[in-house]
């Protein structure tokens, strides 16, 4: 993944001006909601390198393992 997918995937978000992200992490039978500093997005790529987008549920992006 790329910023340019994390920056559509979260545009949402950013447009109603949240600071802090928030995504889902799905690892097998695990849900973990995680929170991202929305002016630090670059950093988060490497973080989601594993996960594939599963699409966004109620503007909460998931991604699985």
């Amino acid at each position: 993944m790329i910023l340019e997918d994390l920056e559509y995937i979260f545009k949402p978000q950013v447009v109603e001006g949240t600071t802090s992200l928030y995504y889902m992490l799905v690892v097998g039978e695990y849900k973990l909601i995680q929170r991202h500093p929305s002016s630090d997005m670059a950093s988060l790529v490497p973080v989601l390198d594993n996960f594939q987008y599963a699409g966004t549920v109620e503007r909460m992006p998931r991604f699985m393992q």
